[in-house]
């Protein structure tokens, strides 16, 4: 009789034994419909921002253990204003910036300070050398950028650089020299379709002038080769109204852009 007894209490143990992980499986998917529940109830706008500020967050961990490189003192002018005609960007600006708060939370404190000092001292070289009516900087998204209208440094429908302007751009490649960021050249055009030119259309035009101005760093200026990129845009990022002539003045341009770490990173080599 006794062992009978034994062997009825060992079945109900073994019967009750699942419920223990199928507790645990229950609380487990309840949780997970919560938090898909409270995911959907996020806005597309919250959710790029609580995006932009974890990967600030990031960026800022990432300089505090590891900054080096030039140094990072406090900017004077504000980070989205053209340094030849003191206006800030219009709303909807370079890369969908709006604000000052915004480019910080993007970039990060730390690298906007770093890209603000360095185009401080840009900006009082270029005036010291009476440069500054022909060439502005600003920062944006993408990094510092130094901008130059193609009638200072190309004829109408020609890449060949005016030997006039070879002064600037040597003073130019000579400021870069502090920096170990990659360089982007971007040549843009307006949309006027081109005529009575050795280039079919105005992407070949473009990406052969952003080529020539790489070439004159390296064979010029010494500067290094694995350091540059060279892009042509033709009239397909505008800064202003194609439809009038200042705009399309405006449209005609050599952007140098000493890249933002996010953008920097994405030129990295791939095999090292």
């Amino acid at each position: 009789m006794s062992k009978k007894r034994e062997q009825v209490h060992q079945e109900e143990e073994a019967g009750e034994a699942w419920l223990l992980p199928y507790s645990d499986l229950m609380t487990l998917l309840l949780a997970v419909f919560i938090v898909l529940f409270a995911v959907s109830k996020i806005d597309a706008q919250k959710a790029q921002q609580i995006s932009q500020v974890f990967s600030s967050s990031m960026m800022n961990n990432d300089y505090t253990g590891h900054g080096s490189g030039s140094g990072s003192g406090t900017g004077g002018s504000g980070p989205l204003v053209n340094s030849t005609t003191s206006e800030a960007a219009p709303v909807g600006g370079p890369l969908n910036i709006e604000t000052d708060s915004e480019l910080e939370s993007y970039l990060g404190e730390y690298e906007l300070k770093k890209l603000e000092t360095l185009k401080n001292e840009i900006d009082t070289r270029l005036h010291d050398d009476g440069m500054d009516q022909s060439v502005s900087t600003m920062i944006d998204m993408r990094g510092l950028v130094i901008r130059l209208n193609n009638a200072i440094l190309f004829d109408s429908g020609s890449a060949d650089i005016k030997k006039q302007s070879e002064d600037t751009l040597i003073e130019v490649a000579s400021l870069l020299n502090t920096v170990d960021n990659f360089i982007r050249i971007e040549g843009h055009t307006d949309n006027v379709p081109i005529r009575r030119s050795a280039y079919p259309s105005n992407w070949e035009l473009s990406t052969a002038r952003a080529v020539n101005v790489v070439k004159f760093f390296i064979n010029k200026c010494n500067y290094p080769p694995n350091k540059l990129i060279a892009v042509g845009y033709g009239e397909f990022k505008p800064v202003a109204d194609n439809t009038t002539t200042e705009g399309r003045t405006k449209n005609r341009r050599i952007d140098i852009i000493i890249l933002s770490s996010k953008y920097n990173h994405l030129e990295e080599p791939l095999v090292k």
